[in-house]
């Protein structure tokens, strides 16, 4: 008897085994994590805030104002709580801020 041969493998397969070989799979399954900010926090908190970037369980944030910061701080165990809940535990175990580059007009010299 011959051994049983397979058919082609899937496309999605294929990049998850691609994935997996170069050590990428982990970082891409935290970045989709990101995506889902705005149903952590809700429409209000996510007008004002972005999550950066999630590495080894530190999600990084960021806030157009100080007042949205300081109100982001006060619901870090509930952030941290949600996406433990959504991805699994020890997804984020500590936040940390990212200043947020100032978006505003720049000022001419005057002559």
């Amino acid at each position: 008897m011959s051994a049983k041969r397979e058919g082609p493998l899937p496309i999605s397969r294929l990049i998850e085994d691609a994935l997996r070989q170069y050590g990428l799979h982990d970082r891409l399954e935290e970045r989709a994590a990101l995506l889902r900010w705005r149903e952590i926090v809700g429409e209000k908190i996510a007008a004002h805030s972005r999550a950066v970037d999630l590495v080894d369980g530190i999600l990084v944030l960021e806030a157009d104002h100080g007042a949205w910061r300081q109100e982001l701080t006060m619901l870090v165990p509930m952030i941290i709580q949600k996406f433990n809940a959504m991805f699994g535990e020890g997804t984020v175990t500590e936040i940390q801020w990212r200043d947020r580059p100032h978006r505003g007009r720049k000022r001419k010299n005057a002559k």
